[in-house]
């Protein structure tokens, strides 16, 4: 974090009170300034934005675009923290380079901004490698909506095979809903968004 210049921070929140409370907290910091602040991402123009950060609110994001955070701001070297008032598939949280709760105190803020920083310039990291390939295959089908049993009829392999080969998918990518995989296939390119009509 040896840096002369302030980080410029883009934070994009709909919550008026929110926003407040966040680049209140960040102005106590003489390492980052906020400079601009939206409450839509739709106003986001990447040719006249010369920032560091983004911090935004996951819920502002259309859930289909979500799914690709990186692309929707059209920066890969940027450093996207997502600012939470829930709970999220831990799917779509992975893609970003850090998560802020509005609970958290003022020094856990910053923490976790600097350490989203760190994450942001290390390698990419990505966990589809630590599936087999036949771990892979019956994501895809998951993915695609099939039952175990179509599963094991197309890769003839018994039910209880497809059951331990899903278990084993849930316990590596940390993802127990069907929904989660889904996104998760989606997001490693495993299937496209035309698989599903």
């Amino acid at each position: 974090m040896n840096r002369t210049a302030k980080y410029k921070i883009l934070l994009i929140e709909p919550s008026e009170i929110v926003a407040a409370g966040i680049t209140a907290i960040i102005a106590r910091n003489p390492e980052f300034a906020i400079t601009q602040t939206l409450s839509n991402p739709g106003f986001y123009n990447p040719q006249s934005s010369n920032i560091d950060i983004i911090i935004i609110n996951p819920a502002v994001i259309d859930y289909n675009e979500r799914l690709d955070i990186r692309s929707y701001f059209g920066k890969e070297n940027i450093t996207i923290i997502a600012l939470t008032q829930g709970s999220y598939e831990e799917s779509v949280l992975r893609q970003y380079d850090g998560c802020i709760g509005i609970y958290d105190s003022a020094q856990r803020v910053i923490q976790k901004i600097k350490n989203a920083i760190e994450e942001a310039t290390q390698a990419p990291k990505s966990d589809i490698n630590e599936l087999s390939t036949r771990e892979r295959d019956i994501l895809r089908a998951v993915a695609k909506g099939k039952t175990n049993k179509e599963i094991a009829d197309e890769f003839n392999i018994s039910i209880y095979t497809v059951i331990s080969h899903r278990r084993n998918i849930s316990q590596k990518l940390g993802i127990n809903s069907i929904p989660g995989l889904t996104v998760y296939a989606i997001m490693n390119k495993l299937v496209d968004m035309s698989d599903f009509g």
